[in-house]
């Protein structure tokens, strides 16, 4: 019996080894042999910047959605992804960015498999920073009367064209999911930080924009998702 479980284990653990050469020999070949020191420690904080927010958002974005909350340019994100078509799924068009095997968000996430701390991702780090950029991104786009829709009386349905246009997939983004994003980070809320600003000058405005997008239920959850997180008096 011990010999059949051991056999077992040997034949669940050998694919998941495989899996991890393969990953650690695409990230390492990615960094050029010819970088100095210094620039191959900038690359692997990059990669690390750029595939942590990958493997832990919500729903996928495309490259240039991507980059704006994160501050990267298309330049610089297709620089440091271009050796890396062997475990992403990288679109010449608009379409979102996916990895090829679900299995890569495990390794990147777990140091015990990655086992190189140049590529290894904190998953509640890249969390805290995810949310920090959609706040910002939020911050710097959301307003009042962001439609522009005068009559009080106007309908959101009435008005469905206007989203695509006053809220890129990026902006969309942030409003749905930078709740969930804090709530998965190590990031502790208190009174004049991040969060408590951006709920102080934004709040309706974030309001506002679920309910342009109709999401306003989506909010709801978010609110008291947030109050679950936020300390007690």
């Amino acid at each position: 019996m011990t010999i059949i479980l051991e056999s077992n284990a040997s034949s669940v653990i050998a694919p998941e080894k495989h899996l991890n050469d393969i990953y650690i020999t695409v990230l390492k070949n990615s960094i050029s042999a010819d970088y100095t020191e210094d620039e191959r420690a900038d690359q692997c904080r990059m990669l690390r910047y750029i595939l942590g927010s990958i493997v832990v958002l919500f729903s996928p974005l495309s490259t240039n959605p991507l980059g704006t909350p994160l501050h990267v340019t298309t330049e610089e994100m297709n620089q440091t992804l271009e050796d890396l078509y062997a475990i992403l799924d990288i679109p010449k068009d608009t379409g979102p960015l996916r990895l090829h095997h679900p299995s890569f968000r495990d390794f990147l996430l777990n140091m015990e498999r990655c086992g190189d701390t140049n590529f290894w991702v904190d998953e509640k780090q890249v969390h805290g920073m995810s949310a920090s950029n959609c706040i910002r991104l939020m911050s710097s786009h959301l307003k009042e009367d962001i439609c522009g829709v005068v009559d009080p009386g106007t309908l959101a349905i009435d008005a469905e064209n206007q989203v695509d246009q006053h809220f890129p997939p990026e902006v969309q983004y942030a409003c749905l999911h930078w709740v969930r994003h804090q709530c998965n980070s190590s990031d502790q809320l208190h009174d004049d930080d991040q969060v408590h600003q951006f709920l102080q000058e934004h709040l309706l405005h974030w309001l506002g924009a679920l309910s342009w997008m109709r999401k306003m239920s989506e909010g709801i959850l978010a609110i008291t998702a947030l109050e679950s997180i936020a300390p007690v008096s």
